[in-house]
């Protein structure tokens, strides 16, 4: 089954590229123990980088890279989120097959994003890990559905902990803020939690 790493590229810089070959590495010591992982800083090294703009770089490989494509960014405008259960789904490892989180927000329409909980404990989102804000310290699910790289930098650099969060608990955090490659920690492009929850 095919798999993808997804890296900003901003202005022609590719953002947070230890953490994505990190990951290919951790996959590949799962999955293909006996292959070597690929370089991803030379494999782009032979890319023509979009110089200007904002730019998702999607990396599509099995034991070796597949396709490498460009594509502008466009920020999906999120304010409201429905909690569902996770069920059997697993996404440990990042798929490039993303179409049962289509199909979820299919069937939940009314909102733009959901998020998922498993044991009464909350996961993450279809398209980042969340961030949750309490008496001025940011907390992150401590088993989220997936290990995002951004995630991963925020924890190595203390600037959020990880945590349980109770389903029964979310009341007690004021803001939550969706975190991925191109979407940072901040207060200002955080939701109030009880108005942004239905």
């Amino acid at each position: 089954m095919e798999l993808s790493e997804t890296i900003c590229i901003e202005n022609g810089l590719l953002k947070n590229l230890p953490y994505h070959q990190k990951r290919v590495n951790e996959t590949f010591e799962s999955i293909y123990p006996d292959q070597l992982p690929f370089d991803l800083s030379e494999a782009l090294s032979k890319q023509n980088i979009p110089s200007s703009g904002i730019y998702r770089l999607r990396v599509i490989y099995e034991e070796q890279i597949k396709s490498i494509e460009f594509i502008p960014y466009q920020e999906k405008k999120i304010a409201s989120f429905k909690i569902i259960n996770t069920g059997e789904f697993d996404y440990g490892f990042k798929w490039a097959d993303r179409s049962y989180f289509a199909q979820v927000l299919l069937e939940n329409k009314e909102v733009d994003e959901v998020i998922f909980e498993l044991d009464g404990k909350i996961q993450d989102c279809t398209i980042a890990n969340l961030a949750f804000l309490k008496n001025g310290i940011w907390y992150t699910p401590k088993n989220p559905l997936h290990w995002g790289t951004t995630r991963a930098r925020l924890i190595d650099q203390n600037k959020i902990q990880e945590t349980d969060i109770f389903l029964d608990e979310l009341s007690s955090y004021s803001h939550i803020c969706l975190i991925n490659v191109f979407r940072e920690l901040s207060l200002a492009k955080s939701l109030s939690v009880s108005a942004a929850i239905l």
